[in-house]
């Protein structure tokens, strides 16, 4: 994972935890950033599944760097 991609991560966290990715969450196992993600889920997505809102944080990441590249073309 690049830096710029590990930033957007923890930026699209942000979006559904009401806290932040630590800067150290690419050192975590799945399990503890799954139990994070349900420990941490926004007010409408709590009891949503660990491993679904990880996707999504990626899945928003990805999208928002897609559209920023575009974007510089």
């Amino acid at each position: 994972m690049t830096e710029k991609e590990k930033r957007d991560i923890i930026w699209a966290s942000g979006h559904f935890l009401g806290e932040y990715f630590p800067e150290d969450f690419d050192t975590w196992t799945d399990d503890k950033l799954e139990q994070f993600c349900e420990d941490h889920a926004w007010e409408p997505l709590e009891g949503a599944v660990g491993e679904w809102l990880v996707e999504e944080i990626h899945n928003l990441a990805w999208s928002v760097r897609e559209y920023i590249n575009v974007q510089k073309k």
